[in-house]
């Protein structure tokens, strides 16, 4: 696979993750968010790698569909911007695995009680049509061969720390035996769910890895490490390219994708935080377009000064001596026509880290 053409898997797509942030926000701003996500892993990775529980049982590929996932990037099925993986042997079978089972639960609202209306079922069917076309492609899981690396737990005592060791969460690499066993535990709720945030934290990294794809978590615990193992590239995203991406519209986002190629292919050759900082500039800035009226004002500024040089170039005003001070006057006047500050400006905005979004590059660490 090219450099320039990496796929990324987004912790927040995660199908519980999804429906959490459905419940408590509400759909439009649950879309917004997620859609800024998606985004940033396009213009970062240049497709997104989502496992077939996080688009099967998803609120969001759910309630937009595919072509309102295409609507969303700015994208066209032509170039779907979306790779699907599962332990199945194709997408159907998945759905059909998950259908048949009475104890499998579902993350999505809409099929918790084991009915689901008319449009899930359409909108199960369209993607699996795309799947099936081949303008999706789908990626049957191989053997899990990635380790699980989970850190130190996120508790506040021996005794937790105990439970979790004899659990063997550390382990345990099915989702749904490693759930089963946090449920078990003697601890509070808000406990149980910082543990499970931990092991499904390192467990989507670990589905990453063994893809082949980056990762990245737009919301973790920057309190915790990531414990990328010899050979990632481990740095915190801009805060201004998240913002950015959430606000843009569709075919803004389409022209910073195509304008930011050198750019991205110059992330993944040799990730730095300066070549980070250079793609987001190269996003951010391409719908910049001057107004007409602050053209009229440079020009007319760059037009006073010229002629303000070529008047104190006049014998006698000495503008070329270092102690006369229309020398300075000439040279101020200068650099306030000539340098960008509107675009020192953006770089300096685009310098504030996002302090929980969180980069892990697979495989291409410096030496």
């Amino acid at each position: 696979m090219p450099e320039s053409a990496r796929r990324i898997l987004i912790a927040e797509l995660d199908s519980p993750a999804q429906a959490q942030r459905f419940s408590e926000k509400g759909a439009r701003a649950a879309i917004t968010e997620l859609t800024g996500m998606l985004r940033v892993g396009v213009l970062v990775s240049g497709s997104i790698l989502v496992t077939d529980a996080m688009l099967l049982d998803g609120e969001y590929f759910m309630t937009l569909g595919p072509e309102g996932v295409l609507n969303e990037l700015g994208a066209t099925r032509a170039a779907f911007p979306v790779t699907i993986t599962g332990p199945d042997a194709d997408l159907r079978a998945g759905l059909d695995r998950r259908r048949r089972n009475p104890d499998f639960l579902w993350s999505m609202a809409a099929a918790r009680d084991g009915q689901v209306s008319r449009e899930i079922l359409r909108r199960w069917d369209a993607w699996i049509d795309l799947v099936e076309s081949g303008t999706v492609r789908y990626e049957q899981q191989r053997s899990v061969d990635a380790s699980l690396r989970t850190g130190e737990p996120p508790v506040a005592s021996e005794k937790e720390r105990l439970m979790i060791e004899q659990a063997r969460l550390g382990e345990e690499r099915y989702r749904s035996e490693a759930w089963r066993k946090i449920d078990d535990l003697d601890v509070d709720e808000e406990t149980r769910q910082r543990i499970r945030a931990w092991w499904n934290g390192a467990y989507l990294r670990m589905l990453a890895e063994n893809a082949d794809a980056d990762w990245v978590s737009f919301e973790g615990d920057s309190s915790r490490g990531l414990h990328p193992r010899d050979g990632d590239v481990d740095f915190p995203l801009s805060a201004g390219l998240l913002e950015w991406a959430r606000t843009s519209s569709p075919a803004t986002v389409a022209i910073a994708g195509d304008a930011s190629v050198k750019e991205r292919a110059a992330l993944h050759t040799r990730p730095t935080w300066t070549r980070m900082k250079a793609l987001a500039f190269a996003v951010t800035q391409v719908a910049v377009v001057e107004s007409r009226g602050s053209v009229i004002r440079g020009s007319l500024a760059k037009l006073a000064v010229a002629i303000l040089v070529v008047v104190l170039a006049l014998p006698g005003l000495n503008i070329d001596a270092i102690d006369s001070p229309w020398t300075w006057v000439a040279f101020l006047g200068v650099i306030v026509t000539t340098v960008p500050f509107e675009s020192l400006f953006a770089l300096l905005a685009l310098l504030k880290q996002d302090p929980r979004a969180r980069l892990v590059l697979h495989g291409r660490g410096t030496s």
